[in-house]
């Protein structure tokens, strides 16, 4: 369980201070809990170069800041019980496409690890499962709509997606959750619905807890469309 944003043109507003709070405390969360398993950011800077950074550290307790630019993503990480901690497991993840394009992939939600590191060849216990769909749809991003839909059928919990792709920069966001049935299950909704957030010239969308940390109107995701996001809306 994680929180994230995503950005398309230079926001006004403070996403880095919303992702810090909403990871030191997370009410929405089922249970309630903090999202202090590492951290980290990719950004394509006002000067057209990338920063990419991935700490250990909770967002909270790192003084780092990301620069602003034309677009980016953020991540803070709560890690599912039973997958591994440290840098090396970090959001977002750096994965090549056949041609030769570099997507950067932040997850929210939990996936079949097993089934994911079979399809890709790969050994499980190297990987965190969000590693391994980062993999899995990089090695199919020449069609982005058809690699999401692939994936889905690996989902356990929620397939919520911030992707930055370079060249370009080009931003997207996906959102797919499976709710349980009984009475934590508007809880559960409520923490994975992603939010579209848009101001002038520039839009985002963000986990639902940085709602609380940030202005505007937000608007919910549809279940199961990719959006593009573009400086002056979709």
């Amino acid at each position: 369980m994680c929180r994230f944003y995503i950005y398309s043109g230079v926001p006004q507003e403070d996403l880095h201070r919303a992702l810090r709070l909403a990871a030191e405390r997370d009410p929405y969360a089922p249970g309630g809990f903090q999202h202090g398993d590492g951290w980290g950011y990719a950004v394509y800077t006002m000067g057209g170069s990338l920063a990419y950074y991935r700490s250990a550290r909770a967002i909270w307790k790192d003084p780092h800041v990301p620069p602003l630019g034309l677009a980016g993503l953020a991540h803070a990480r709560a890690a599912s019980k039973g997958e591994p901690l440290g840098l090396l497991y970090a959001h977002p993840f750096q994965a090549e496409t056949p041609d030769g394009r570099v997507i950067y992939v932040a997850h929210n939600g939990s996936v079949d690890k097993t089934a994911l590191a079979a399809a890709l060849g790969l050994d499980p216990k190297l990987f965190s499962d969000s590693w391994l769909l980062a993999l899995f749809l990089a090695a199919r991003w020449a069609d982005p709509e058809a690699a999401l839909a692939e994936a889905l059928k690996y989902v356990k919990t929620a397939l919520n997606l911030a992707v930055l792709e370079l060249p370009g920069p080009k931003a997207y966001a996906y959102s797919y959750y499976r709710l349980p049935e009984g009475p934590d299950r508007d809880v559960y909704e409520r923490y994975y619905r992603l939010y579209r957030v848009r101001g002038n010239g520039w839009e985002a969308v963000v986990s639902s807890t940085l709602v609380r940390h940030i202005g505007g109107a937000p608007e919910p995701l549809e279940l199961g469309r990719l959006y593009v996001l573009e400086p002056h809306g979709l």
